[in-house]
């Protein structure tokens, strides 16, 4: 064992044992959720502890081919070159992300067509207990990895939602395509092997939020963007990264670092004059660097665009599946109401804002229903 897997596992260790303490001992998350929960979009207790222990896992394994020997055995496998390329592995993983996500969101589609509700609507799960997901939000393959969990684990700490509820509505395919987030993280992990200490942590720390994101959130939640977007940096960015990479672990470089840097500086400055527009492979080459900032805002303005194409400003529509003493409703300032065979359409005021809304029906519809749903309104949050 070489130092260089010295250096990682470590602090690969640490994490596992910092996400296990998390999980046995009460009142720790409470202190570290102010800094999880800008990374992973309204942090629990239970993203926390995934997201330490994965981390940790991840950085562990990206020390693989850091071993001499079981570096030489995978060179000297029969294979095209193109399979020995980290980077080959890395575009991958990002394609098979983006698969995973947008074939969830094609399942959130399937499921409300199946229940009978609108597209652009919050779906509340109440038996056996409290689970949502939304096109914006999903959670289907956070459904099936709590059945998993719930097979695997003889206790679940309180405070840990595993979304296990989702399961018993989700689509037969979603089971399938859950297949596909282990296979991404592995992929993920080979795209990791022989790179320099600040990719290798970036890109650790990437593909573990990215892999968060797909189970608890979908397409558009933060972990999810913020891994596609970490990904697409280590894509068109990885030299800059290394470059940081060079002057932090090597003396000896700093000087060549900080010259290279000075010269791309006025190669950078030179791009805006007539002469350096010219040159269309500079300019080429600074516009590639732009790509993952293009791509995040693009993914950013998409998401904003669905909630308010999607929302329903002037009332929310409640449907309510199989329900029975629904007086508790009564204190809602209510515009309409329809009975069907088994589900209650109820149209309720828009003086309401959505999330508190959202809050106060599960708590009175509990016990009440075997699901719910709720339409969309982002304009309540202006």
């Amino acid at each position: 064992m070489n130092k260089k897997i010295n250096k990682y596992i470590p602090f690969g260790i640490i994490l596992i044992i910092f996400g296990s303490m998390l999980f046995f001992l009460r009142g720790i998350d409470q202190f570290i959720r102010p800094f999880t929960q800008p990374i992973l979009m309204g942090s629990s207790k239970g993203k926390d502890i995934l997201f330490f222990v994965l981390f940790g896992i991840t950085i562990i394994l990206s020390t693989l081919c850091d071993n001499e020997r079981i570096c030489n055995y995978f060179k000297n496998i029969h294979i095209p070159e193109t399979l020995k390329d980290k980077n080959f592995y890395l575009k991958l993983s990002l394609i098979l992300l983006l698969f995973t996500a947008i074939a969830g969101i094609a399942m959130e589609f399937y499921l409300r067509n199946s229940l009978g509700i609108d597209w652009n609507t919050i779906l509340v799960i109440m038996n056996p207990s409290e689970t949502s997901t939304s096109i914006l939000h999903s959670h289907l393959y956070k459904g099936i990895f709590g059945m998993i969990l719930g097979m695997v684990l003889t206790y679940i700490p309180s405070g840990i939602h595993t979304g296990s509820s989702l399961s018993a509505y989700t689509p037969d395919l979603i089971g399938l395509l859950f297949i596909l987030i282990p296979i991404t993280y592995i992929i993920m992990v080979i795209s990791m092997q022989r790179r320099k200490a600040v990719p290798r942590i970036f890109l650790a720390f990437a593909s573990t939020i990215g892999i968060i994101g797909l189970i608890d959130g979908g397409l558009f939640a933060t972990p999810t963007v913020g891994g596609i977007y970490g990904m697409l940096i280590m894509m068109y960015n990885n030299e800059i990264l290394e470059g940081i990479s060079d002057y932090i672990t090597v003396k000896e470089k700093r000087d060549g670092v900080k010259s290279k840097l000075r010269e791309e500086l006025i190669v950078l400055k030179s791009v805006f004059s007539k002469k350096g527009r010219e040159n269309k492979k500079t300019v080429k080459k600074y516009l590639k660097i732009l790509i993952p900032h293009i791509a995040l805002i693009l993914i950013i303005v998409l998401r904003f665009s669905i909630a308010f194409y999607g929302a329903c400003p002037d009332s929310y529509e409640l449907d309510i599946a199989n329900p029975h003493d629904l007086d508790v409703l009564n204190h809602y300032d209510e515009l309409n109401l329809t009975e069907h065979e088994n589900k209650t359409t109820v149209y309720l005021s828009n003086q309401y804002n959505e999330m508190e809304l959202l809050n106060n029906l599960a708590i009175d519809l509990e016990g009440k229903c075997d699901w719910y749903s709720l339409s969309w309104n982002i304009y309540s949050y202006l």
